[in-house]
């Protein structure tokens, strides 16, 4: 399946993916900005539908692509879940192009994989899977549904911690640290060397 896989856990382990997006989102991580990367997106239920649709389908053969939306996934959970969870760190706004392959990495995303999603949405082909397991576009959890449902799920299980230092502030004043006392080493070694300014 080409898009990200949402949707409520069933156990409370913490090593998904689509989990950390999530949680991410909600707990300061991507504060003050939500990436807009395009991608397809399902709800991991409709997967689960589908397999089973292709074990009990005789003439099921080959890769099937399944998709509820493509969309700005980040983008349209930051804006459902500031709404929902107004006290949680959810960022504010969607972030600046440069942002994202600026701190990508820092989260997880490899450059390439974030220039090529970037403001790029996706067209994924699902209709051999309506045709052959009978997934048709009316019939999938829509992707507003599907995040706010893995959004209370987290909630209710506790897995949602109160704050998660944000990325980018984090990163700027790292650099703004580095910066100065690289500044207070040049400035000492050209006192110990007698320099005056």
């Amino acid at each position: 399946n080409p898009g990200a896989i949402w949707g409520p856990p069933l156990s409370n382990r913490l090593d998904g993916e689509s989990i950390n997006q999530c949680l991410d989102l909600i707990s300061g991580v991507m504060w003050p900005f939500a990436a807009r990367l395009a991608m397809g997106m399902v709800d991991v239920r409709d997967v689960a539908r589908a397999h089973i649709a292709a074990m009990e389908t005789p003439q099921a053969s080959g890769r099937y692509l399944i998709n509820s939306r493509s969309g700005y996934l980040l983008v349209d959970a930051m804006r459902l879940l500031r709404k929902k969870y107004p006290k949680q760190w959810v960022p504010v706004m969607p972030g600046p192009k440069f942002g994202v392959l600026l701190f990508g990495p820092l989260l997880g995303l490899p450059r390439d994989l974030s220039c090529a999603m970037l403001d790029r949405c996706p067209i994924i082909d699902a209709s051999k899977a309506a045709r052959d397991l009978g997934m048709k576009p009316e019939s999938y959890i829509q992707p507003e549904v599907t995040i706010e449902e893995m959004a209370d799920a987290l909630m209710r299980k506790g897995m949602v911690p109160a704050f998660r230092t944000p990325v980018v502030p984090a990163a700027i004043l790292s650099v703004i640290g580095l910066l100065v006392m690289l500044a207070l080493g040049v400035l000492l070694l050209s006192m110990a060397l007698g320099y005056t300014f």
